[in-house]
């Protein structure tokens, strides 16, 4: 398993540990799910530096930025849990490739 596809495979599963709880999650579990969430970006951004661009490798570096986004707005929000926001990031992950 390579470490882009370990990062993505954590950042899915921190995802669905709090997709399976009910409302609100604890911080320690929403800031591990946006911990993991930056490890597959990291993960992809070391991977693009060393390798070069391509088509598959920018789609989910710009995939990776947006499950960010909705990983910190789904579980740090202005006004309570958003569970819609977690599992569009869960369903951008799954779009992902390795």
């Amino acid at each position: 398993m390579t470490e882009v596809s370990g990062a993505r495979r954590a950042a899915l599963a921190a995802l669905d540990r709090l997709l399976a709880d009910a409302p609100p999650c604890t911080a320690q579990e929403g800031m591990d799910a946006v911990r993991c969430s930056v490890a597959w970006r990291d993960a992809l951004v070391a991977r693009r530096r060393a390798q070069g661009a391509s088509p598959a490798l920018d789609r989910d570096l710009a995939l990776s930025n947006g499950v960010l986004g909705l990983t910190w707005s789904g579980v740090v929000p202005v006004s309570g849990f958003r569970r819609e926001r977690l599992v569009k990031a869960r369903e951008a992950l799954l779009e992902a490739g390795g």
